[in-house]
């Protein structure tokens, strides 16, 4: 019997943690899961339902948030399987999906990790399930929208290869973070998640690690998974929309340079006072209110103005924007229920 140890970071997703992990466990068939849960500080009733329902999963509670990439890492530490599931508490495993993406790394011994086709609960496909590497390119696409307005094109729609309908199994350069199961000993090769990153995005420069590290990635459309999308990041704060341009130049620097990344600096500065202007002129539309309930990230002016600031003078917002802390890490034989 083969053991993949899942892991799952949860902050406040009590209403989405009982279906996924129902979904998981149906879909083990002869597969020995090993559930690893770190909890980054949740107010709700997430643990109390986890400890109730599943009392195999291992639980660890931080104190507060500590970072995305971080938690993953910390149940990493403790993990025995000869695969890791890297898994978003906001999502359902589809029928078949373990044993699918396992029948693909089988099939491909120089296949580190594998991702599958990710559902929207209207039933379009997420196309942050195969993508590329984040580079420059894509930031200047982004200042202007051109990836939402032309995503058809080969040009415009390069980053998320929206061109695409994703369908198939094919080689890429990265999958989402949302489920990626990963062989160990690629992830043990790289050093887990970047925990220089807070969170968001960290999933591309890990796959952009473990391609370097000399595996190839796979997809399948074979496997499919139901994700509720920003089931936790709905409920974050301010705070984490400053982490954007910095996650972003750091991505261009890890794919393509210290000098793609300053440029990258400057782009991402003019990309907000693009993106002011758009706000600003919507706000002078009759239709102002429904294009803001349409489009609440393009006519919210106020973060675009907080991510300028950021652009142009880094240390009058740096206080404001979250940041990995180890002291709120529950210790290695903490509060597990198995």
């Amino acid at each position: 019997m083969r053991t993949v140890s899942v892991v799952i970071v949860t902050w406040n997703v009590e209403d989405v943690i009982t279906p996924c992990l129902h979904s998981l466990h149906a879909d083990a068939g002869d597969i020995d899961l090993d559930v690893v849960i770190v909890d980054n500080g949740s107010t709700d009733a997430t643990v109390e339902r986890i400890r109730a329902g599943f009392p195999g999963v291992r639980v660890f509670v931080n104190r507060s948030n500590a970072g995305f990439p971080v938690a993953n890492n910390q149940a990493l530490r403790i993990a025995r399987g000869e695969l890791v599931l890297f898994l978003n508490p906001d999502t359902e495993v589809g029928r078949g999906t373990l044993q699918a993406c396992l029948d693909v790394l089988d099939r491909d011994p120089g296949a580190g990790m594998v991702g599958c086709r990710l559902v929207l609960e209207d039933g379009t496909t997420q196309f942050e399930c195969a993508r590329r590497d984040y580079r420059l390119r894509h930031l200047l696409l982004e200042s202007l929208y051109l990836h939402m307005l032309f995503p058809r094109s080969r040009v415009c729609g390069d980053h998320l290869m929206s061109y695409w309908d994703h369908e198939g199994e094919r080689e890429v350069e990265a999958i989402s973070g949302a489920f990626m199961l990963v062989r160990r000993e690629a992830v043990d090769r790289v050093g887990g998640l970047p925990a220089e990153l807070f969170m968001y995005h960290e999933d591309l420069a890990f796959c952009l690690r473990v391609r370097r590290a000399g595996w190839r990635i796979r997809y399948t459309s074979a496997a499919t998974v139901l994700h509720r999308w920003r089931g936790s990041s709905r409920r974050s704060s301010e705070a984490l929309a400053l982490l954007e341009g910095e996650t972003k130049v750091r991505l261009v620097h890890e794919a393509e340079g210290r000098a793609a990344a300053a440029v990258a600096r400057g782009v991402f500065a003019v990309r907000c006072v693009l993106r002011l202007g758009i706000a600003g002129a919507g706000a002078l539309l009759p239709q102002r209110r429904a294009l803001a309930e349409r489009y609440p990230r393009v006519f919210d002016w106020r973060t675009h103005w907080l991510q300028l600031v950021w652009a142009v003078w880094p240390r009058a917002v740096v206080h404001r924007m979250p940041r990995a802390d180890v002291r709120a890490l529950a210790p290695a034989g903490g509060a597990g229920n198995g």
